[in-house]
């Protein structure tokens, strides 16, 4: 009896399973059957053709037409749709499920029919049409309760109860379907733009390696701030009102000619112009508009005129030195007979290297590179008669393989702005420089004010000659100690005042460079220096320091590190520093008596 119940139990789980096993092969062969059995609509927006909204009130009607949506009336006034919004409104009418199935019998035995529940005069008749024919809904009454709607399909006797939220996805007129995009796509994939204006021509291209360039009317590199702005202005416009569709004669409304138009290529190839017509005479701050691509006009506001007037030179780049600051690695500049040359370091050092050698003052090299950096075109093209330039810039880049040249015309006296020339390019510009500074080719401009580098741990003996005492001679001993030489025994290094002076050796400053190379150092009272203060350092190969103090100036005394050549400026009271009595007597040694 046990083992008879126990098959009776596994018989009806196999016929359970091959059930469901028959029910699951029967919905994936026949998908649409089991969505019907859900939803009310089943619209496939890439075979979809047409969609028709008969409303007590008009017809609206949705058509594709070579793959574009258009939105119209029963007029037959068609114009172009947005596509997104026409596949929201598909989309929404697809998410209508089924509530309750009132069927053919169910209506007998109530004795009702079909206009009982609004079909007679029904709120909304959707007629759909796609590659497998044509369907036909109709919306009655809403339910007497709930949010819900009935609805069924014509020509057949079933009613189903649906989401009331179906007549708000039904548009209410087609002109909430229009495309009210002037142009597709974002801003950002902008590869192409043709003004045509009171200016004239315009063109702008953007090149995958060198960015926004005119084509026309010059061929000259855009500045990518101002040709971005241009279009994100642009692209901030959209269509106000549609005032007629498929128009045939645009000269009514001031669109027949070729001289207000824009156009906007896209990335992927699209593209679309932009015709601008006439003022509106009833709607002041509107004009008329439309596309090319398309018979229906439109109102913009007439704000968008101030785009087509933009003159060429707003978009070229103003910016003088072509080079990005941040990626100079050599500058060269010349004047006449002159030349100095700079290099930069894969370390990042700028180190001068004509017209002599030493390391340069990072600081002012940078503000080298910000005068040309911040230097900008105030005038393009100007006429003047060809002269030869005084000074030339040259900033080379090798991380970008190029070479910016400058070339700067004479001032002669002009208060509105050097005249330049770049490059190769034959015409003449007008910059905001009004001058360039004398010293800018100047060597001792771009030279270190540390005028030495050395360590306090590394010096080994300091000699100090002076006019009293005449010479001071302190040196490390084996201890790391230091001690007074070639001096009375009785005296001993003053400690606090020696390691001041090492503390201050480590970091001498120039306060300012005269000259290099000098002809004669008597003028400076460096034959005879008043002091001479010898550095010997040990643990390594460098050779030691000697700098030399020479004559007193009101701006300090004259100075120069002997070998070097090179005359500077010390304060004075630095000098007073280093020329200091380093030795101290020792405390008379009392009696015992006292």
């Amino acid at each position: 009896m046990k083992g008879r119940s126990t098959l009776n139990i596994f018989i009806c789980i196999l016929l359970i399973g091959a059930f469901i096993w028959f029910q699951e092969s029967w919905r994936a062969k026949n998908p649409t059957k089991s969505i019907e059995r859900i939803r009310l609509f089943n619209l496939d927006i890439n075979t979809l053709l047409s969609v028709e909204f008969n409303l007590t009130n008009g017809v609206i009607k949705c058509i594709k037409e070579n793959g574009i949506w258009m939105a119209g009336d029963k007029e037959g006034n068609m114009g172009r749709a947005d596509d997104a919004l026409v596949q929201r409104m598909v989309s929404g009418l697809n998410s209508m499920g089924k509530g309750t199935t009132i069927t053919g019998k169910h209506l007998e035995v109530r004795g009702l029919d079909a206009a009982e529940y609004g079909f007679e005069t029904p709120t909304v008749t959707i007629t759909a049409i796609d590659n497998q024919g044509r369907q036909v809904w109709m919306v009655g009454r809403k339910t007497p309760l709930g949010d819900m709607v009935y609805a069924k399909n014509a020509g057949k006797e079933a009613i189903y109860t649906v989401p009331g939220e179906l007549l708000v996805v039904v548009p209410k007129s087609h002109d909430v379907l229009r495309d009210r995009v002037l142009f597709s796509g974002d801003a950002a994939s902008v590869r192409r733009i043709e003004i045509r204006g009171s200016a004239g021509y315009m063109q702008l291209i953007k090149d995958p390696q060198s960015g926004w360039r005119l084509q026309q009317p010059v061929a000259a590199q855009a500045e990518a701030k101002e040709v971005e702005g241009f279009v994100e202005k642009l692209y901030h416009f959209y269509i106000e009102d549609f005032i007629a569709d498929n128009v045939s004669d645009f000269s009514v409304y001031g669109l027949q000619g070729e001289t207000r138009q824009i156009s906007v290529g896209s990335g992927d190839g699209s593209s679309r112009m932009l015709i601008i017509g006439d003022d509106i005479a009833d709607k002041s701050g509107y004009v008329y508009a439309r596309r090319a691509d398309d018979t229906s006009v439109f109102t913009l506001p007439a704000d968008v005129l101030t785009l087509l007037n933009v003159p060429a030179d707003r978009f070229r780049d103003a910016n003088v030195l072509s080079v990005p600051m941040s990626k100079v690695s050599s500058i060269t500049v010349s004047r006449g007979e002159e030349d100095l040359s700079l290099s930069r370091s894969e370390a990042n050092k700028w180190t001068l290297i004509s017209p002599v050698v030493w390391d340069a003052n990072e600081q002012a090299v940078a503000d080298l590179l910000m005068l040309w950096d911040n230097a900008v075109i105030t005038e393009f093209n100007i006429t003047t008669e060809a002269s030869a330039p005084e000074w030339i810039f040259e900033f080379g880049s090798l991380e970008e393989g190029v070479t910016n040249q400058i070339s700067v015309l004479p001032a002669a006296g002009s208060k509105d702005g050097l005249l330049i020339k770049r490059d190769d390019d034959p015409n003449y510009y007008q910059i905001n420089l009004p001058l360039i500074p004398a010293g800018i080719i100047d060597p001792l401009e771009y030279k270190d004010r540390q005028i030495w580098k050395l360590e306090k741990a590394a010096v080994d003996k300091v000699t100090l000659l002076t006019d009293a005492p005449s010479r001071q001679v302190v040196e490390r001993q084996d201890d790391r100690s230091f001690s007074l030489v070639e001096t009375n025994s009785n005296f001993h290094v003053n400690e606090r005042l020696f390691d001041r002076l090492l503390n201050q050796l480590e970091l001498v400053m120039a306060t300012d460079y005269i000259t290099y190379n000098p002809r004669d150092l008597e003028i400076y009272g460096l034959v005879n220096p008043s002091t001479e203060l010898q550095v010997s350092l040990s643990g390594s190969n460098e050779l030691g320091r000697v700098l030399l103090i020479g004559r007193e100036t009101p701006d300090g005394f004259y100075s120069m590190v002997k070998g070097r050549d090179v005359i500077f400026y010390l304060d004075k009271d630095l000098v007073s520093k280093l020329n200091v009595n380093l030795t101290e007597s020792p405390e008379p040694v009392r009696s015992i008596t006292e």
